[in-house]
């Protein structure tokens, strides 16, 4: 038992140590890249080894006097700076541990994808979000709650008729149901993915860098089918592409 505590102490515990802050950088990393809070760490990591050649290599003392004060007050400025990042991690972490998995049946699949594909052949926009492990329950409430059936007639309906006021809004499916219709989401500020789209890509790629939704999106202007998921976009899908999406949760792109 001694000897087992001595190499714990030892080399177990750096070895976890190490592993466990490598797992964390990692997850930290693959939540902030491609996003402006990736160039404010590449900003701290400069500051930071400024300060280190500042305060023991050229000994300037006003301006290590001056690093310090920000480093003294460097929680309170991440904290600000890093407020959506930390929200959307927190929140991914919840959903996992309590396993909130919203399961889409595969016959209301079908029904999806041939929604997509009927509106796709008329140049009719959509924007369908479909619940994963972090539940929507912010954004249904900004829209009309149906907590309906899924059926292809009532999402053709809603979208294709371009006078009610659910056509432009999103629909949200939970738990194997149409939740709610006309739900407003937040717009994404990372234009560079989306320079050729409109609000509806935009919409779609906001939320899925908030949430691990699979948010499909129909193109008035081009027709074409593209998906956002954990914050990117996957353009031009066809139906078939759109199915396995919709049926692995995901998973598929993931594996990309």
């Amino acid at each position: 038992m001694e000897m087992f505590l001595r190499v714990y102490n030892v080399y177990i515990v750096n070895i976890l140590d190490i592993l466990i802050m490598t797992f964390i950088f990692y997850q930290i990393i693959l939540i902030i890249r491609g996003t402006k809070a990736m160039q404010i760490v590449a900003g701290i990591a400069f500051l930071l080894i400024f300060t280190i050649i500042a305060r023991n290599i050229l000994h300037l003392r006003a301006v290590s006097w001056l690093l310090n004060g920000f480093w003294v007050t460097a929680v309170l400025i991440f904290a600000v700076a890093f407020q959506a990042e930390i929200r959307n991690m927190l929140a991914q972490v919840g959903g996992n541990l309590w396993f909130n998995q919203s399961n889409v049946k595969d016959k209301n699949v079908d029904t999806i994808v041939c929604v997509a594909e009927d509106l796709k052949a008329v140049f009719c926009g959509g924007l369908i979000a479909i619940e994963n492990e972090i539940g929507l329950r912010s954004y249904t409430e900004s829209g009309l709650i149906l907590n309906a059936d899924i059926s292809k007639e009532l999402l053709i309906s809603i979208f294709k008729n371009k006078s009610s006021p659910l056509h432009d809004g999103a629909v949200i499916i939970c738990n194997d149901k149409i939740t709610a219709a006309n739900c407003v989401l937040p717009l994404s500020a990372n234009t560079t993915k989306i320079k050729l789209s409109g609000t509806r890509h935009r919409a779609a790629l906001g939320l899925s860098e908030g949430t691990d939704a699979i948010i499909i999106v129909i193109s008035e202007e081009t027709g074409r089918v593209s998906i956002a998921y954990k914050g990117e976009l996957y353009p031009d899908l066809s139906a078939i592409e759109v199915k396995e999406i919709l049926v692995t949760k995901g998973k598929v792109l993931e594996r990309k």
